[in-house]
């Protein structure tokens, strides 16, 4: 997907998505599908850690959805309990990405995109909690303006930057990259405009045209390949 396919169709309605909402609540089956695609999740990857919360986020938790928009599930997690040898961020972006080759998850049609998020990085858009069943932040009617010829170009900048880094095989150097990125986008996310922010519009494009993909399987390819031992 490109990033005007992603980024332009912005629509504003009058109602959440119908099918997953109903006077601003979960529907029932939805949030029972959705507590045990986590569940599952959570197996898959395969370690113990602490989840505080599970949270709805993203378009489809605000009145901006459309048709290409995923439904966007968060397991809240405590950072601090996760025992690996990598950075945890790294590791639940590596789980997430292989769970959704293995998987096609679907909630009334609309694909389930999964996140491992750290508590101490709430999200600032419109969020839901399973748990609770509340909102932790209400959706709001007012979109910021964003340039998307400002997105695109910056976008183009910062897949170059990626892909040279990819270039050089160098697991730092993709690691340094990808930290880049994700601070890039963390900044957007703290400004006023937050999920519209053209920080989190170009990781948004980088990553529905798979560079972001492309670096995390290449970091987890060069981490085996640093901890593994050759046959002689």
């Amino acid at each position: 997907m490109s990033l005007k396919e992603f980024a332009a169709p912005i629509e504003l309605h009058a109602e959440l998505n119908p099918r997953l909402w109903h006077e601003g609540k979960l529907r029932p089956e939805v949030k029972r599908s959705l507590i045990k695609i986590a569940q599952d999740f959570y197996r898959y990857i395969g370690i113990k850690f602490t989840v505080k919360d599970l949270v709805v986020a993203g378009s489809n938790a605000a009145y901006t959805y459309t048709e290409h928009s995923d439904l966007d599930l968060h397991l809240i997690a405590d950072f601090d309990t996760v025992s690996c040898d990598r950075e945890a961020a790294e590791l639940f972006d590596t789980k997430r990405l292989l769970y959704k080759e293995e998987y096609s998850l679907k909630i009334r049609g609309i694909p389930v995109e999964l996140y491992v998020e750290d508590q101490r990085h709430p999200a600032v858009s419109a969020s839901y909690s399973l748990l609770t069943d509340h909102w932790i932040r209400e959706p709001v009617k007012d979109i910021p303006p964003h340039d998307m010829s400002q997105v695109e170009e910056l976008a183009q900048s910062w897949r170059n930057l990626i892909k040279q880094a990819m270039k050089t095989g160098n697991l730092t150097a993709c690691r340094a990259s990808l930290g880049l990125l994700r601070r890039y986008r963390k900044l957007g996310l703290k400004n006023p405009a937050g999920e519209f922010s053209v920080e989190n519009l170009v990781y948004k494009s980088l990553r529905n045209d798979s560079t972001i993909k492309g670096i995390v399987k290449l970091i987890n390819r060069l981490h085996d390949t640093e901890l593994s031992i050759s046959q002689q």
